[in-house]
């Protein structure tokens, strides 16, 4: 396991943005979600910013000014735990006040989300968030197998 400030595979060698971003939406709409996301380290450090850098399913851009730090929010918690994290329903999960901490579901409107680490080779670069809105129930896909779906991304690490 990598240690705070390690230095990882640059992203770019992992991954081709246009490329990546038509299995993103290919993804979201074979899966049968609203919304998905990507979010990744900003640099190659694992002490660097979070940032949601593709997404599929948008309302707005309002996702662009997220910053978060691991431990943080949504993408933050996973990265930090290695652990997909399921809300099939966000309002039953979270009080209002909770909800702030995650603003990605505010920007969105999401109402029911999972998020999956990102790994290769035993480093987690990064979460796939994929999202329902208006009460929608999380398709029955919760045991998602990213594997081969998203590059060379896996969930284990």
């Amino acid at each position: 396991m990598m240690m705070k400030g390690d230095t990882q595979v640059p992203i770019e060698l992992l991954i081709q943005e246009e490329a990546f971003q038509d299995e993103l939406n290919r993804l979201r709409i074979e899966e049968g979600y609203d919304f998905a996301g990507v979010a990744l380290y900003e640099y190659s450090s694992t002490s660097s910013p979070i940032k949601w850098r593709y997404v599929s399913g948008s309302l707005n851009d309002r996702y662009k000014l997220i910053i978060l730090r691991k431990g943080r929010g949504l993408a933050g918690m996973v990265m930090k735990t290695g652990k997909r994290m399921i809300m099939s329903h966000v309002s039953d999960t979270l009080t209002p006040g909770e909800k702030i901490k995650y603003p990605i579901l505010i920007s969105e409107e999401l109402t029911a989300v999972i998020a999956i680490p990102l790994c290769h080779n035993q480093q987690i670069y990064g979460v796939l968030l994929l999202g329902q809105r208006d009460e929608k129930p999380l398709p029955n896909n919760q045991d998602l197998n990213i594997s081969g779906k998203l590059w060379a991304f896996t969930e284990e690490m």
